[in-house]
């Protein structure tokens, strides 16, 4: 993309100023079943997003083609854009911050081992988890993912920035049978340094995964103390920080809507915007080159900040966030690299005083049994029955539901595991002083 045609086209045709941002992503993805290759592709693709201001308004425009003609069809674009454009957001392309914390966790080591290494990697996982234990019946999927980012952002006030971002992880997929009792697992292993991966204690940690969920029966229906592994804490709090976007709070479907400086969740809870954080998520600007900072959005309970891109920011009169999202048609503001503050016991000692109560590992149906707006939920569930302070017995078929306020408010407790998710977020097990659990 011959980037200084764009802006001199831009200039020309009008534009009182305009963004380029240039995407290249690599992608692959690999799969076995059964000794044989499931799947098993490459691919590489280009993203080039562009916004301008004319005549005051904002448009768009995107383009997969990177040719001589695309400087020129993205400036038409913008154009036609800006002038059908009814959008109440601001028109702002950013001057740039006075700081970056510029630095890159893009690991060279990775691309550099051979796709066929990783392949067989594969075949000697799912043949290990094949005879990890006598009641594993199948094994559905081993897989393996490797991404590659580059992403870089121009604009006619000079800025230029750039980042770039690797990973992968393994998923495995099993099913264990006991008599009639069928359970399934998955285990997901992400980082993207290769040498951290342990294939023996990956297909060991698969196996005691499927084998200590056979026997599950559903509990008895009543109240309970819950406590939620960290997978599931991380989707809970990314539904519950939705309402921290301040676009929400403008559409007033936030349940945070004049909670700032107030009591959102239990003086234990702590979420930091931690983008900055050392792990292979790090990005210092976002997607309108706001700079990234490492910030509290609620600390011991207290609602300490809205989220904001440059809009929302300009409006309520306060400094942008750096939550920026450019989703090809508009800014929106985007969550992510969020970090739940651990707690200083760990997951035995925090249970050690739960006479009764649920362990859950598993939450299903979070798109549809989940309202956002009003904080809602009816979920299905599955984990452990925690008796007398320890894990017992496997529990299935059980139904969650409660408010996502009133589940943040009765935080008791946070462990101090800090794992981070795939979905970027690093959360800890946490025990809520009671849920109402249907068998």
């Amino acid at each position: 993309m011959n980037v200084k045609k764009f802006f001199e086209l831009a200039k020309e045709k009008g534009l009182e100023a305009a963004e380029l941002v240039i995407q290249k992503d690599k992608a692959i993805n690999m799969s076995v079943y059964d000794a044989s290759v499931e799947k098993y592709v490459l691919s590489s693709s280009i993203n080039i997003m562009a916004r301008g201001i004319y005549n005051g308004k904002m448009g768009f425009a995107m383009s997969e083609k990177d040719d001589k003609t695309t400087a020129q069809y993205l400036v038409a674009q913008i154009k036609m854009s800006a002038g059908a454009s009814e959008t109440e957001d601001l028109s702002i392309i950013f001057e740039g911050s006075p700081r970056y914390r510029k630095k890159s966790f893009y690991n060279k080591e990775l691309a550099q081992i051979s796709e066929s290494e990783k392949l067989e990697s594969l075949f000697n996982i799912e043949k290990a988890l094949k005879t990890a234990h006598p009641l594993i019946s199948a094994v559905s999927t081993v897989e393996y993912t490797e991404n590659e980012s580059d992403y870089k952002l121009f604009n006619s006030h000079g800025l230029k920035l750039a980042t770039s971002q690797n990973y992968f992880y393994y998923v495995a997929w099993v099913v264990a049978k006991e008599g009639e009792d069928v359970k399934s697992h998955v285990e997901i292993f992400l980082d993207n340094y290769y040498s951290k991966f342990d294939a023996d204690a990956f297909v060991k940690k698969t196996a005691d995964g499927v084998i200590k969920k056979l026997g599950g029966k559903p509990c008895v229906t009543k109240d309970y103390p819950v406590v939620f592994n960290p997978e599931m804490t991380a989707n809970l709090l990314g539904a519950y920080l939705t309402s921290a976007s301040a676009e929400r709070v403008e559409k007033n479907t936030s349940l945070f809507a004049d909670k700032l400086n107030d009591r959102v969740a239990s003086s234990k809870v702590t979420v930091l915007d931690a983008p900055l954080t050392h792990n292979l998520f790090y990005r210092f600007f976002d997607d309108e080159g706001v700079a990234k900072t490492n910030k509290p959005i609620i600390k011991n309970g207290i609602l300490q900040t809205f989220l904001h891109n440059l809009s929302t920011a300009t409006k309520m009169g306060v400094a942008p966030t750096g939550h920026g999202r450019n989703t090809g048609g508009k800014i929106s503001v985007g969550i992510s690299n969020i970090a739940l503050k651990p707690g200083r016991n760990d997951f035995n000692t925090m249970i050690k005083d739960v006479k009764e109560g649920v362990f859950i590992n598993e939450l299903m149906g979070l798109h549809s049994g989940l309202n956002t707006t009003s904080g809602d939920f009816s979920l299905q569930a599955a984990g452990f029955m925690i008796r007398d302070g320890k894990l017992a017995e496997p529990v299935n078929l059980i139904t969650v539901a409660g408010n996502l306020v009133k589940l943040f408010m009765d935080v008791k407790a946070v462990a101090n595991e800090n794992e981070l998710q795939l979905s970027s977020y690093t959360t800890s097990s946490i025990l809520v002083k009671s849920l109402k659990i249907a068998g």
